[in-house]
């Protein structure tokens, strides 16, 4: 589905473009029909937040673990032998909080129909807190915990998160996009090497919000940091599960297995993930997309192309992985 075009620059338009900016929205500023109306101050400071926000994840190969099952769909082993052609985009270095959110419910992203597939629209009115107003399962009134207005948000359905994506101009990464961003490949003419995890190939607990930490919780999305990848995307490992735009695919040796429903591939592991093994850049899990649980968020991506007024003003020396 397209993002929301439901925007329209007013007259008075500087308020407008600090208020999008403000609420996470500067990729959708940045989109052809908005951007050629903007100011040049009002499209610098949308492409200074934009820059800020995200990171160029360049266009390439990366391989992808094939999630294999033994006759009795039992978790058995991943085996390397997917490789796929990633085109450029940018990844947002942060998971979505509770503050990006909010500004998404408090500005009646639940009434827009335009933000959600047509399928789901029924449903939406099911989206609900603990007190029965729209919003993350586990708020309260239609408003986030005090305290953890920098935590990831979670308690979000798959719907819910690509409405929120659709509306700041964005969408939900793809399972190859979300890897190719955390294990940064170098390739050569017959080779791909890609890192174990987001800054290397040794674990070091100390680097992400797994189960070993004791934490028990979400940290504050930019906590950290010295767990980023390469590019400086934070929390590819650990904090939260990542919903993606795929859907999961098992295999039995070379077969692909048929799912009687859908389900949407997880990305990178949780704070009480306990598989060492398992935390790694090609960490795979994967939920019904209505599910709603306390470990799951999400970060935004958009394709390179889909951002023309920032690639036509950005220096070819920038934001390379």
């Amino acid at each position: 589905m397209p993002v929301d075009a439901s925007v329209e620059l007013p007259a008075d338009r500087a308020a407008l473009v600090d208020g999008m900016i403000d609420t996470h929205r500067s990729a959708l500023l940045l989109r052809p029909k908005l951007a050629q109306d903007l100011e040049p101050d009002a499209l610098k400071a949308a492409i200074d937040r934009f820059r800020e926000d995200t990171c160029l994840v360049p266009a390439g190969r990366v391989r992808v673990n094939r999630w294999q099952v033994d006759e009795t769909a039992d978790f058995d082993a991943i085996d390397s032998t997917d490789t796929v052609e990633v085109d450029a985009l940018f990844l947002e270095r942060l998971t979505i909080t509770n503050r990006q959110f909010q500004a998404f419910v408090d500005h009646g992203g639940y009434q827009k129909k335009s933000l959600w597939h047509a399928s789901i629209w029924p449903s939406v009115k099911e989206f609900v807190d603990g007190t029965g107003a729209l919003g993350p399962r586990f708020w309260s009134a239609g408003h986030h915990k005090p305290g953890e207005t920098n935590q990831p948000v979670v308690g979000v359905s798959w719907f819910e998160a690509e409405a929120y994506a659709r509306w700041i101009g964005m969408r939900l990464p793809t399972d190859a996009e979300w890897v190719r961003a955390a294990c940064a490949p170098i390739e050569t003419d017959d080779s791909i090497t890609q890192h174990k995890y987001p800054w290397g190939d040794s674990f070091l607990p100390e680097r992400a919000n797994l189960a070993d930490s004791g934490i028990g919780h979400p940290m504050p999305a930019d906590a950290f940091a010295e767990g980023e990848s390469v590019g400086g995307v934070r929390q590819m490992i650990g904090n939260v599960w990542e919903w993606t735009a795929s859907n999961l695919q098992l295999w039995n040796g070379q077969h692909r297995l048929e799912l009687a429903e859908p389900m949407k591939s997880l990305r990178g592991g949780a704070f009480d993930s306990y598989l060492e093994a398992r935390a790694t850049c090609q960490c795979c899990s994967a939920d019904s997309p209505f599910a709603r649980r306390h470990n799951i968020g999400f970060r935004c991506a958009v394709s390179a192309c889909d951002v023309v007024a920032l690639i036509a003003r950005q220096d070819p020396s920038e934001g390379t992985q």
